[in-house]
């Protein structure tokens, strides 16, 4: 690992993400970019509003900054930049690139409840446009705790063995063991009353032997490498509980992989990551199918 950037603004959800980037940056031995995005500056006005509209930005521009110096202190490894952009995800995609990032981390959308994940536009978007994996905070993440372990979510299907091996690199990099693990919701109405839970068990109890025979699977390839990994199945009523199924240690982080329906490297979100996603009360990286 060698760039982290994260998109910071002068509110909670960025100093979450400054929280989640620092930890990540510090312990894999990368430089942190704090990116503040500003809007493009105006042309020439005969009014001279230009002016003061282009000091006002600077003056916020530069004020962001400082504030983000003072949280982060004496953090070894830092760079501030300015970004002037058309957009926040434009900004921040372009600086990713030009930095060849190994990862771009936002805070989560205000208004959540604390300790839950929620997507804004800017992380939409971002999820939407990006190459690079990016990593959301949750709301009112405070944690100092260094990485602790990695949990992968593995669907078994195809392309999911990529997801596990980019979570095992980031697991190397940060020197915390790797956790494989695989989630499920109980769908009550997909089986008629008259069938009774019988059935609903049965098939749970089909798909947990399944689904653990391929994480078996996927622990024994990469137990080859000698690297500690251990598996876990979360099931529950809805994704909260699925999640809780299952212990979470401070200072973990999950990864989630890109769709399947998503355009080749990019990442997009499909509908049960963005619930899980929603349901998270550790930083989630979403990574780009490849």
């Amino acid at each position: 690992m060698k760039t982290v950037i994260v998109g910071y603004t002068q509110d909670t959800g960025g100093q979450d993400a400054l929280a989640v980037a620092r930890s990540i940056a510090a312990h894999g031995g990368a430089t942190l970019v704090v990116c503040v995005v500003t809007p493009e500056s105006w042309g020439p006005s005969s009014l001279g509003v230009d002016q003061d509209y282009n000091r006002f930005v600077d003056e916020h521009a530069t004020a962001l900054l400082d504030s983000a110096r003072a949280i982060l202190r004496d953090a070894p490894n830092v760079r501030y930049e300015r970004i002037a952009a058309k957009s926040a995800t434009v900004g921040l995609t372009q600086a990713a690139e030009r930095e060849a990032a190994d990862l771009i981390v936002l805070g989560s959308a205000s208004g959540n409840a604390v300790g839950r994940l929620l997507l804004g536009d800017v992380t939409d978007e971002l999820l939407h446009m990006s190459s690079r994996p990016v990593a959301v905070a949750p709301q009112g993440f405070a944690s100092t705790a260094p990485p602790t372990r990695v949990t992968v979510g593995f669907s078994g299907t195809e392309g999911a063995s990529s997801t596990v091996l980019h979570a095992l690199g980031l697991a190397g990099a940060l020197k915390v063991p790797l956790r494989i693990a695989s989630f499920a919701v109980r769908d009550r109405l997909a089986f008629p009353s008259r069938f009774g839970p019988e059935l609903e068990f049965a098939i749970l109890e089909r798909w947990t032997a399944q689904a653990q025979a391929a994480l078996d699977a996927a622990r024994a390839q990469i137990a080859v490498t000698g690297y500690p990994v251990e598996t876990a199945i979360g099931v529950g009523a809805n994704w909260e509980e699925a999640l809780a199924a299952v212990d979470w240690l401070e200072g973990e982080l999950m990864l989630l992989g890109s769709s399947r329906l998503g355009a080749l490297q990019r990442v997009f979100l499909g509908s049960n990551a963005a619930k899980m996603v929603r349901a998270s009360r550790v930083p989630v990286i979403i990574v780009p199918r490849t």
